[in-house]
């Protein structure tokens, strides 16, 4: 891959570390007068030379795409490279950052490696989210983590039919219920006590948040058919795409889920990728820690 135009997303306030971040970028700038490199309006203030100012959907002309801060922002970047199959180099200024594997003390070493070729790709499914009223879709999202489903009324759980490969799958009386796609299992999935999948796996994983019955629990279907929600009860759902966006899902409504055709693309580098973060941010060494004298 040739970089030639390389985009900047950042959302999070003046942080001592996303200030640092773009300080780097713009000093490899510098050196690289051949590349261009664009930041997202929101960073205003805090790109220093070298760095052109640009609209969202600008940054979806460029050949790489550069996410500074935590997941969210990494979600968000790949909601801007949506079907245009930017990858994305994920910088870690937020807290764990499973996404943004880079962290912002390396990120000069970490551009040259890029530039030279020395680096890999890694393809992670998404989930097409699609709205329907009868037969006629009135609404759409694509997500990498994951749809959240819950009722419109905060304080009310929700009852819901799950029908699989055009067959009844099962009902789920809970407080919400997650779909959430390999990337996503180490999300919200993974704090309501569903499954860690490797992100390779061809396979979503339904898990209910404190369902009403000991009994159910978080189940992984593969990727090959439609999977279709809706509400057994006469009242709205509200449906949270990668906990960015919310809809409603009307009364007499369906939500039907299936594997999307786009992929969001990450930038692999050396030592870096999903077991070292099992290790690094999630403290997985498969041994207790012993006690210090």
């Amino acid at each position: 891959m040739k970089f030639s135009k390389i985009g900047i997303v950042g959302y999070k306030e003046q942080s001592p570390e996303l200030l640092k971040a773009m300080e780097k970028i713009s000093a490899f700038a510098v050196l690289h007068p051949a590349i261009s490199f664009y930041a997202v309006e929101s960073l205003k203030g805090m790109a220093l030379s070298k760095i052109r100012m640009v609209s969202e959907r600008f940054l979806r002309q460029c050949d790489l795409l550069i996410a500074i801060g935590g997941d969210g922002t990494f979600l968000s970047t790949a909601r801007i490279a949506l079907g245009v199959r930017i990858p994305i180099l994920g910088v870690n200024a937020g807290r764990i950052g499973f996404l943004t594997e880079t962290p912002v003390e390396n990120l000069s070493e970490v551009l040259e490696s890029v530039l030279a070729g020395d680096f890999t790709t890694r393809n992670r499914i998404m989930i097409d989210s699609k709205i329907y009223q009868g037969k006629k879709m009135v609404a759409s999202e694509t997500v990498l983590n994951e749809v959240h489903i819950r009722a419109h009324a905060p304080e009310r759980m929700v009852n819901i039919k799950v029908e699989y490969k055009n067959r009844p799958l099962t009902e789920y009386w809970a407080d919400s219920l997650l779909v959430s796609t390999p990337t996503g299992s180490t999300a919200y999935n993974l704090s309501a006590g569903g499954p860690i999948i490797y992100p390779s796996t061809d396979a979503f994983v339904l898990t209910p948040v404190a369902p009403s019955s000991l009994s159910v629990r978080p189940l992984i279907i593969p990727t090959d058919a439609t999977c279709r929600v809706t509400s057994v009860l006469n009242a709205p759902l509200d449906l949270v795409f990668d906990g960015r966006i919310t809809r409603v899902l009307e009364p007499g409504n369906s939500l039907v889920l299936t594997k999307s055709k786009d992929v969001t693309t990450f930038i692999r580098m050396k030592n870096t990728g999903f077991v070292n973060a099992l290790q690094g941010k999630l403290g997985w060494t498969g041994k207790p820690k012993l006690a210090q004298k």
